[in-house]
């Protein structure tokens, strides 16, 4: 069993506002929990700074700065990795003989070094990050963009095989694990649910009459979605729809003041997304990238009173298809928002969906630490 774990984590874990955040911390601190004694790597890029947050999950913290830039892309290993490439890190591991956890193949760049060949190393795969990167250039056809994304992708590709060098590999789906493992044969690749705040206000939330959809309304992916919802599906029911997220752009902006049943929240607080996902008789949650697994299904899911709409993508790779009504086509999607409108939510809907989710094993540190 561990008791003492390096963490190097892809970037600042705190505060935990988007997926890959929120799925870090909350591990830190499933793992503080359960009483191991954490070192934490973080690799700062942007406008993120340390947190004093962290100091209460970990003895010790590093900070390391991104070689972003041109150089970084002038290289046969991914931008994400090379960048993430740091010779402070690798003395800083080297301190002691304790197992490292490294947070996506982002941070593997000193996986398979000789100083480290010793180690017991794991790797938390967040995505198949070239499935991710190719869908990602997708979204900017004929661009520079698309460019970088579609080279990137076929760099990470050919990365991937350092991965033998785990020691075990924890993939965050089902359909992630399967794959690894047809990959990875030799290694110990085990599936790890992902982790997401649990805490719920202990009132209970009657829903209001309202669909909600929420993500962060500044990436390709979630804006793409955006739109399909303002053309395709609130001018075709008469409800209200609320939009909520960070930074949306003035594309989203300017539409949505052209349909009237929509509403736009940017930027809200925690405990303002907390109680819209709690209060809504709808979360609609549509996905055009079956990559990874979507933190805000569970969330919904997990924290929501009300029904929950999803399309298949968005459900890929799990068992949380059984949780929520399923509509693919805009079609599907109208019929299901008319039929779900008017019926009435049980009691005990919300208690069922929370005790699935825990028995899936979220939260749970077990394949972590044994």
């Amino acid at each position: 069993m561990i008791k003492d774990l390096h963490i190097v984590c892809l970037a600042q874990p705190y505060p935990p506002n988007y997926g890959g955040a929120v799925e870090m911390y909350y591990k830190l601190k499933a793992l503080h929990a359960a009483g191991v004694k954490i070192t934490l790597h973080i690799f700062l890029y942007g406008d993120y700074k340390p947190q004093e947050e962290l100091s209460q999950f970990a003895s010790k913290i590093y900070y390391y700065r991104r070689y972003t830039g041109i150089q970084a892309q002038l290289s046969l290993q991914p931008y994400t990795v090379k960048s993430r490439k740091n010779a402070e890190l690798l003395r800083n591991l080297c301190s002691d003989n304790s197992p490292i956890l490294f947070e996506g193949l982002h941070t593997c760049a000193f996986l398979g070094h000789p100083s480290l060949r010793k180690r017991y190393k794991i790797v938390r795969t967040h995505n198949i990050e070239h499935e991710f990167y190719r869908k990602l250039a997708s979204y900017h056809p004929m661009s520079w963009k698309s460019v970088f994304f579609n080279i990137e992708a076929w760099k990470l590709e050919r990365y991937e095989k350092v991965l033998r060098y785990a020691n075990r590999i924890l993939a965050i789906s089902e359909a992630d694990a399967e794959q690894l493992s047809h990959r990875y044969p030799n290694n110990d690749v085990r599936l790890l649910n992902c982790f997401f705040d649990d805490t719920l206000d202990n009132d209970i939330i009657e829903t209001q009459p309202y669909i909600l959809y929420h993500g962060n309304l500044s990436i390709a992916e979630n804006i793409r979605v955006a739109e399909y919802l303002l053309s395709e599906i609130a001018p075709h029911v008469s409800y209200r729809l609320i939009m909520a997220g960070l930074n949306p752009v003035e594309g989203i902006v300017r539409k949505v003041m052209k349909v009237p049943n929509v509403e736009l929240i940017p930027n809200p607080s925690k405990e303002q997304m907390d109680k819209l996902v709690a209060k809504a008789h709808i979360n609609l949650l549509i996905t055009f990238q079956n990559t990874g697994v979507k933190l805000k299904l569970l969330n919904s899911l997990y924290k929501g009173q009300g029904y929950v709409i999803a399309n298949n993508d968005m459900i890929h790779g799990t068992k949380l298809g059984k949780l929520c009504t399923i509509a693919n086509t805009a079609e599907e999607i109208i019929q299901s928002v008319n039929r779900l409108m008017k019926e009435k939510v049980s009691d005990e809907l919300s208690h069922e969906r929370r005790h699935t989710i825990r028995q899936l094993g979220y939260n749970r540190v077990d394949n972590i630490i044994n």
